[in-house]
């Protein structure tokens, strides 16, 4: 087997564990958060008791702006751009290489 194809094969399984992972992760990360637990101190409070106190004063949650996803910001995009440029001039070199050693 010649070096090109052991090194197609190398980089065809890299890209199907990269996209693999990416589209395992995705769901993964979409759960919501787990509920915290109740304290401990609250339950053993009677329900009269826990009725008559106070809530403490909180200020509301402030309003997250909404997060656009990576590939969709600025940064995403160059990345995207730089990773693209990469692997095409992996698979252009690979073909125009300058060295011919004896052992190919």
């Amino acid at each position: 087997m010649s070096l090109q194809s052991q090194l197609a094969r190398l980089l065809v399984g890299v890209l199907a564990i990269v996209i693999a992972l990416t589209f395992a992760a995705s769901p993964a990360l979409a759960a919501p958060p787990p509920k915290p637990a109740p304290a401990a101190g609250a339950a053993a409070v009677p329900g009269p008791v826990l009725a008559q106190a106070k809530p403490a004063a909180t200020a509301p949650p402030a309003e997250a702006p909404a997060a656009k996803p990576f590939l969709k910001t600025t940064r995403g995009a160059i990345t995207l751009a730089l990773f693209a440029g990469a692997v095409g001039f992996t698979a252009y070199s690979l073909g125009h290489d300058r060295v011919h050693s004896p052992a190919r």
